[in-house]
């Protein structure tokens, strides 16, 4: 399944890492003894929204991991969806497929979350271009629903899952870009929302190449970027006819923006060859209150159940980017306290893929790995176990 964009556009929102993908030499012997600092857990099990979010806590000693052995820290209830061509549904423990399906992409669709927040559904565009068709099926298989199928003369882009798991926030278009009024075309763009079990469907917006990021539907707010000129919307669902709230970003910026688990808050993370790192969050509704972190990280990722923001930081060589490239610190940053710390030491590689559902682990790429070594580490005790997964991960799964 290819990432490649095939536009030339200049974006605000690139969902997924692509400029540390070509990590190339494999590091072991580098690998240190890690110390752990350990934080308080998410505050829910399942990875959901949490009414009080946990925050992260610096102890007043130290414990050291021993070396990591396969039983340690991995979970038969958990997994990956790991993508190839197709992508396939596999436990932490076993490389085992346990079901498969084979998507299709255009444009920035391959950077949807494909993965619903409670690591029990997956959606797919099959086909996505030419009369699109949303699938939406559980992570163990079975038969795969439609759940909206867009006109003949539409594509299908990004989509994005509510944050409770029950709704998806998609976007569609018609092929016509930025170099398409030149010859005459007319941009056709469309944002819907999708409520999972009834199949009702809404369209929400037009007028934009939408990236969506997130829905609260309590809340009913929907929060997405914007590609061309750059830009960050939000769609109030409160009363008709719906109000799109558009937030500039002059210069244009060429980054990276995630919503936390709750769909509370909002950052954006810009990490560019030869160009300092940065990262900023906001309420997700007030992008006006935009805060920044010092950031020395590759990319960031929210920890399920919690407000906070994790990277690896500690980059060696300093500022590294493309080139080998390790991790000597994850870090973690709580954005309604404040409280920043170094959760674990050590040697790793540089790139936070992601979290387990619940939050217990990081999932990191090991050093020197075209992102298909991961390295799995329990954040509670920082137990850890290097995984090969023989793909790129496209989201981890709860199985039971």
């Amino acid at each position: 399944m290819s990432r490649a964009v095939t536009y030339a556009v200049v974006i605000i929102v690139v969902l997924a890492g692509a400029v540390v993908g070509a990590l190339v030499f494999r590091d072991r012997d580098g690998v240190g003894r890690p110390s752990l600092t350990p934080s308080a857990g998410p505050a829910t099990a399942s990875g959901a929204a949490a009414s009080a979010p946990a925050s992260t806590t610096a102890a007043s000693a130290t414990t050291t991991a021993g070396s990591p052995t396969p039983s340690q820290s991995v979970n038969d209830r958990f997994g990956f969806a790991v993508q190839n061509r197709d992508v396939a549904i596999r436990s932490e423990t076993s490389d085992a497929v346990i079901s498969s399906f084979a998507p299709k992409d255009r444009a920035f669709s391959s950077y949807s979350r494909v993965v619903s927040p409670d690591g029990r559904l997956v959606a797919y565009w099959d086909p996505v271009e030419g009369g699109p068709v949303l699938r939406v099926r559980s992570v163990l298989g079975g038969d795969a629903r439609a759940v909206l199928t867009g006109p003949s003369g539409m594509s299908g882009n990004v989509f994005t899952w509510s944050s409770d798991s029950t709704g998806l926030v998609v976007a569609v278009d018609n092929n016509c870009f930025g170099i398409c009024g030149g010859t005459g075309g007319t941009l056709a763009a469309e944002l819907w929302t999708v409520d999972v079990a009834s199949g009702a469907t809404e369209k929400i917006a037009t007028g934009s190449i939408w990236l969506p990021v997130a829905w609260d539907r309590a809340a009913k707010l929907v929060a997405a970027g914007v590609t061309g000129e750059g830009g960050y919307d939000v769609i109030d669902l409160s009363r008709q006819p719906y109000i799109v709230r558009s937030t500039p970003f002059r210069p244009t910026v060429i980054g990276r923006l995630k919503a936390s688990g709750d769909a509370h808050y909002v950052f954006l993370s810009v990490s560019l060859e030869a160009q300092p790192a940065s990262l900023a969050w906001w309420p997700i509704a007030e992008p006006e209150k935009r805060a920044t972190v010092d950031f020395d990280g590759i990319s960031a990722e929210w920890r399920p159940g919690t407000s906070e923001i994790w990277w690896m930081g500690g980059r060696q060589p300093a500022g590294c980017m493309i080139e080998f490239c390790a991790g000597t610190q994850l870090t973690s940053f709580n954005v309604t306290t404040g409280a920043r710390s170094v959760v674990l030491r050590g040697r790793f590689g540089a790139l936070l893929e992601g979290f387990r559902v619940d939050g217990t682990a990081a999932i990191i790429s090991a050093s020197g790995s075209v992102r298909t070594e991961l390295t799995l580490i329990e954040i509670a005790t920082g137990r850890m176990t290097d995984v090969s997964i023989n793909g790129f991960l496209a989201g981890a799964v709860r199985l039971r």
